[in-house]
């Protein structure tokens, strides 16, 4: 029998702007994204969708809105996510050798992965064409992967929660 793997995907919630003097990587959440990421938590928790390890990028903003998702599983913050490529994301999800992995980082990578990876023939259309042109902050992907990360290249896209304040948008 074939094991099912499952990958979260999350862009981080809406940041404050860029400050000048300040780095990127300092950004905070905004007011907004603090609301965003309540809702992606609440979600996660009500359907019981728990990840089995989280790898977040170090910025701020990602590790704001990790902490707002209130899991509590082994996180790991690794720094090449913040401006990793989507090959880089997948092997960093491959050496994770887990069932269930959680992945809290930026665009283009983050998005680049579903991009990469969801088999159009296999995925929900509905949630494909959700993210075919965009992936704003606070968007979550869940993929199915068969058998293990070594090849994910046939990843069924199940579903796509859009950011809308707490509540979200579900499409499947």
């Amino acid at each position: 029998m074939t094991t099912t793997r499952t990958l979260l995907l999350l862009r981080h919630a809406t940041a404050e702007p860029a400050r000048p003097g300040h780095r990127d990587a300092d950004r905070r959440l905004s007011p907004r994204g603090e609301v965003e990421a309540d809702g992606v938590g609440a979600f996660l928790r009500d359907r019981g969708v728990l990840p089995d390890r989280v790898l977040c990028s170090p910025a701020t903003r990602t590790r704001q809105t990790l902490e707002r998702l209130g899991l509590d599983v082994p996180v790991e913050l690794v720094p090449l996510l913040y401006q990793a490529g989507s090959d880089e994301v997948l092997e960093l999800v491959a050496a994770a050798d887990v069932g269930t992995v959680l992945v809290v980082g930026h665009a283009p990578a983050v998005p680049g992965v579903v991009y990469d990876v969801a088999d159009p023939g296999t995925s929900s259309p509905a949630a494909s064409a959700a993210v075919a042109d965009r992936f704003p902050p606070a968007t979550l992907a869940r993929l199915e992967v068969a058998g293990d990360w070594s090849d994910p290249s046939t990843a069924r896209l199940v579903e796509v929660r859009l950011p809308a304040g707490s509540e979200g948008r579900l499409l499947r």
